[in-house]
């Protein structure tokens, strides 16, 4: 029997930033950029910056500057991909009725991964 998606734990999580480590670079900042966007626009920039795990300010710094954002994966992702490996190997060993409601699971697992990434309950 295949554990449920939300019972596997991940291993090697980033440890948040502490209040400290993260004014201590603000110190340097002292100038501030203030620009007009539609309501729009800011919904999207404010998207694409979560979906990168950073601040809408750090996205529009590290764009502005030439560098390199990138996606992340939400961690209900790596369950799901668990989750698939799981069941690749024991497929065989597996009666059907196991294999549908692993399937079921999995399928409900991408749904948590999509709706964590896309911010909607």
């Amino acid at each position: 029997m295949l554990p449920p998606i939300r019972q596997l734990k991940l291993k090697g999580t980033i440890a948040p930033v502490t209040p400290t480590e993260r004014t201590d670079f603000m110190r340097e900042r002292t100038t501030a950029i203030n620009i007009r966007v539609t309501e729009n626009e800011k919904r999207k920039m404010e998207k694409s910056a979560r979906l990168c795990g950073i601040s809408l300010s750090a996205y529009l710094r590290k764009l502005g500057l030439g560098k390199q954002v990138q996606a992340v994966s939400p961690p209900e992702f790596y369950e799901v991909y668990r989750q698939l490996k799981i069941l690749k190997e024991r497929r065989k060993a597996l009666p059907e009725s196991e294999i549908d409601r692993a399937f079921d699971d999995i399928i409900q697992g991408f749904l948590l991964a999509y709706h964590a990434m896309s911010g909607s309950e």
